[in-house]
């Protein structure tokens, strides 16, 4: 049997992105997990681990998808190897049926496990500086999400402009406001 193992981090991701790597081969099942790769409750990586046999083919997108850090890593990929079942890392290209993937699973699990401490600590360090500083753009953290309303005079003008007596330069500014924010009012008024 083929399966592949995908995991993104959060409920939100999408797992596209792995899912398009792995369309070149055929997987009869997907094991998906959506947890932090801290997370050790991975519910699917354990259901994998018990339906593997001897024979299967395993194949996941990403080394930094299947192992938390080097020693998790190399222990799963013991664990399959030992019940004769091959892991294709299809970014790495790397195979587990010999025995130079070992040097490289170390190396290149050491490499995400720095990479991911290092983003963990620029995002910690970006939410201290946005809690002292505010944010530049996006929503800022701890105010409320914004909710605009369309102003009452919207409706008239709104009609004037799709009938083109007026043209959105003259819209935005009978409506006092830039035309992005004017379209943003438009977008909401036509999918409400």
């Amino acid at each position: 049997m083929n399966y592949s193992y995908e995991r993104v981090s959060t409920v939100k991701q999408d797992v596209k992105r792995q899912e398009l790597s792995l369309d070149a081969y055929k997987i009869d099942k997907r094991f998906i997990d959506k947890a932090s790769g801290k997370n050790a409750d991975r519910p699917e990586l354990l259901k994998l681990k018990d339906k593997a046999v001897k024979g299967d083919l395993i194949y996941v997108e990403s080394i930094s998808r299947l192992g938390r850090d080097v020693d998790d890593l190399r222990a799963l990929v013991e664990y399959f190897v030992n019940k004769g079942v091959v892991i294709h890392f299809v970014k790495e290209g790397i195979v587990t049926n010999g025995t130079g993937y070992k040097f490289l699973i170390t190396i290149l699990g050491a490499v995400a496990e720095m990479e991911r401490e290092t983003i963990q600590a620029n995002v910690k360090q970006g939410i201290e500086k946005a809690k002292i500083y505010g944010t530049k753009s996006g929503r800022p953290i701890g105010r409320p999400e914004r909710k605009d309303t369309i102003p009452d005079n919207f409706k008239k003008y709104y009609e004037k402009w799709k009938s083109k007596e007026i043209t959105a330069v003259e819209f935005s500014k009978l409506m006092s406001m830039g035309r992005t924010t004017l379209y943003r009012y438009i977008h909401e008024w036509e999918n409400r």
